[in-house]
């Protein structure tokens, strides 16, 4: 029997020095160290870079081809779509600017002009439908029969 006793004295013992961990336990810190992340930390931060492509933009292509305004015909084209009524009237004038000033660009790229402006006569804004009257009938002069 005392074999017994010696062994459930050791057990009492290994329970005693064995204490179920905490859940919440709160960290002491030093004075002047930071607080440590937690575990779970979800990390937000991010680095941005840019990239440049300096000859890949087919609108800075524009050749000696331009209006006053500094304009090429891709540009001008585009802004027939504008959602700005006065955008896209003066986009129908420097259309009729450029074409003016340099023949070749209409005469290469008629079908081009012609099917960029086919919903301009049906514009819900007068100035825009005149500015496409007054280039329509210049260009109407200038077509060779």
């Amino acid at each position: 029997l005392p074999h017994a006793t010696s062994n459930m004295a050791k057990k009492s013992k290994v329970l005693k020095q064995r204490k179920a961990p905490k859940d919440f336990q709160k960290d002491k810190r030093k004075v002047g160290k930071g607080k440590k992340a937690a575990q779970n930390d979800t990390k937000t931060d991010y680095k941005v870079k840019q990239i440049s492509l300096l000859a890949q933009n087919a609108l800075d292509e524009k050749g000696e081809e331009v209006t006053k305004r500094n304009l090429g015909l891709l540009e001008l084209l585009a802004h027939m779509q504008h959602h700005s009524a006065k955008v896209r009237r003066e986009a129908f004038h420097g259309l009729k600017e450029l074409c003016e000033t340099f023949p070749t660009v209409w005469q290469s790229n008629l079908s081009r002009i012609m099917e960029s402006t086919t919903t301009a006569p049906i514009d819900g804004y007068a100035e825009v439908r005149e500015a496409f009257l007054d280039f329509q009938g210049w260009l109407i002069e200038n077509v060779p029969k």
